[in-house]
């Protein structure tokens, strides 16, 4: 019974996908800048945890830094540089670092 229901719930709430990634999402509303990459490994991008990976302009000189709360394959931007984003908008995916560092 306990089952049925944690699968009803994951079917009203989301596709669960078994895919290892973290969404990264806008903190603010404003405009979408993204930031050059710092670090490439094997041909692909990677990020520190807490690396700036995008900023959110939100008027004037006020803007704000999108940190990747983990460390791993930098997957892209989920937007177009200078695109308006809203607060809790996906801006950008990580694929975490696994234990083996890949």
């Amino acid at each position: 019974m306990g089952r049925s229901k944690r699968i009803l719930f994951d079917r009203l709430h989301g596709e669960h996908t078994n895919v290892p990634i973290t969404v990264i999402v806008a903190p603010t509303a404003g405009r979408l800048h993204i930031l050059p990459p710092r670090r490439f490994h094997r041909g692909r991008e990677w990020v520190d945890e807490g690396q700036p990976v995008v900023c959110i302009e939100n008027g004037g000189s006020r803007s704000s830094d999108v940190l990747s709360p983990v460390g791993g394959r930098f997957g892209g931007v989920i937007g177009r540089e200078g695109e308006p984003v809203a607060a809790g908008q996906p801006v950008a995916w990580v694929e975490p670092a696994t234990e083996d560092g890949a």
